[in-house]
């Protein structure tokens, strides 16, 4: 098991706003659809299974737009020591023509709705982790951070 759980998250923009997971524990809060990868999935795979389970949504997985770090150890006391180091690796996703987001059946504990945000709002809710700039700036810019899968790389050939 490695020591940085990896976290497929997605980040899906429709006229101008962003689907986001509503959460109510100590108040509410806000999070990309997204989680923990599973053994044997890719991170593609991830992020098109966590949005379904989160939102019953599906998408067409796009390109990797922002990487956030989670590292408790780095912080001062705010964390506690069973907080897990994490990699989120957010890709802008697309929804399925024939996909709507809506609350699954058996939502995650705490979940109470699927919400569009206009970005323009963004500033007026909690969102975990607080990337509400950042996700700004990509609208704006579509910077844009290519994933390399290796299984789709040409194979080395040796030489004789």
């Amino acid at each position: 098991m490695s020591h940085i759980r990896i976290r497929p998250t997605a980040l899906i923009i429709k006229d101008n706003s962003i689907l986001l997971v509503e959460y109510e524990d100590n108040g509410i809060h806000y999070n990309l659809p997204g989680g923990g990868a599973e053994p044997g999935e890719t991170v593609i795979d991830g992020v098109i299974r966590e949005v379904y389970e989160e939102t019953t949504a599906e998408v067409e997985v796009g390109p990797l737009a922002l990487v956030y770090e989670f590292a408790p150890h780095k912080q001062s006391g705010e964390y506690l020591p069973t907080d897990k180091h994490g990699i989120h690796l957010i890709f802008e996703c697309t929804l399925k023509d024939h996909s709507k987001p809506q609350m699954p059946q058996h939502p995650d504990p705490n979940q109470s709705a699927v919400k569009w945000i206009a970005l323009e709002e963004l500033d007026s809710i909690l969102l975990i982790p607080n990337i509400k700039e950042q996700i700004k700036t990509y609208v704006k810019h579509k910077k844009n951070i290519e994933l390399i899968e290796d299984y789709r790389l040409d194979r080395f050939t040796t030489m004789l």
